[in-house]
C-alpha cells in the first residue's frame, strides 16, 4: 500500500509516520529527512538547500521532488512524509507514480489544532535525535531512556524550531491545504483524522483509516 500523511507543522506528521511505518512494517519516506541528509553529508545540493534554509526560504518544488521521487518503489508499502506541500508537487507526484503504474492509495491529512497550539506544541517540547533522526516530543511522545540502547541521542531542538520560523510554515502550508484536500477527495483517497487527540488513538485512526492492512 502507498500513502501520503499531510498536515501542518506540528501535527506529528513525523511521529505518525514513524509509529505506523513501524507498526506495518512499511518504507518511511519522510523529505525532511531527505534534505537534512543532504545538508549534513555537505554535498554540493546539501550547501544549496542549507542557502535556502538559512534564508528561511522553501526548498524549489523541483528539487523536492528529485529528492523524493527515486525512493517510490512499486514494490512494499511505503509512507510518505509530507509530500505533496502542495499542487504543483501533487501534479508531477501523480505523473510520476503513474509512470510505474502506481498510485497513491490513500492519502491522510492531520486537522484539528489551532496555530497557536502547533507552535506551543514545537516550542514546549520537540527534539530530535541526531543519531537517528526519529522526532519525540518531550510531554507526548519522550525520546526512550538512554540505557535501554533504542536510541542514543543526543535528542535536541532543531533550530528552525522557532515562532517565526513555524508561522511562516503554516501560512505556506494553509496557503495550500484546501486545494490539496479537494483534490485527493476528488479522487476518492482523502482520510481527516484528528491530531488533536493522544498520540496513540491519532495511530490507531490512522490505520483504522488505511483499512488496517496486514504487517508485511
Amino acid at each position: 500500500m502507498k500513502i501520503s500523511l499531510l498536515g501542518p507543522v506540528g501535527s506529528g506528521k513525523g511521529t505518525q509516520s514513524q509509529r505506523v511505518s513501524q507498526a506495518l512494517n512499511w518504507t518511511r519516506i519522510s523529505t525532511g529527512d531527505l534534505v537534512r541528509d543532504q545538508i549534513e553529508a555537505d554535498t554540493e545540493l546539501g550547501r544549496e538547500l542549507k542557502g535556502y534554509h538559512d534564508r528561511g526560504e522553501p526548498v524549489p518544488d523541483d528539487i523536492i521532488l528529485r529528492l523524493t521521487i527515486p525512493q517510490l518503489q512499486p514494490a512494499g508499502g511505503w509512507i510518505l512524509d509530507n509530500c505533496p506541500q502542495n499542487m504543483e508537487q501533487a501534479r508531477k507526484l501523480d505523473e510520476e507514480l503513474e509512470k510505474r503504474g502506481i498510485s497513491l492509495e490513500r492519502v491522510v491529512m492531520l486537522e484539528g489544532p489551532s496555530d497557536d497550539e502547533l507552535i506551543e506544541r514545537i516550542t514546549s517540547g520537540r527534539l530530535t535525535s541526531l543519531a537517528t533522526g526519529r522526532v519525540y516530543h518531550l510531554e507526548n511522545d519522550p525520546p526512550p531512556d538512554e540505557n535501554e540502547g533504542q536510541d542514543p541521542g543526543p535528542f535536541v531542538q532543531r533550530d528552525d524550531d522557532t515562532e517565526e520560523a513555524i508561522r511562516r510554515q503554516l501560512e505556506a502550508y494553509r496557503k495550500e491545504a484546501e486545494e490539496i484536500k479537494e483534490h485527493y477527495d476528488e479522487r476518492g483517497v482523502l482520510a481527516i483524522v484528528d491530531a488533536g487527540q493522544e498520540v496513540t488513538k491519532i495511530t490507531e485512526d490512522i490505520i483504522d483509516a488505511l483499512g488496517h492492512p496486514p504487517k508485511r
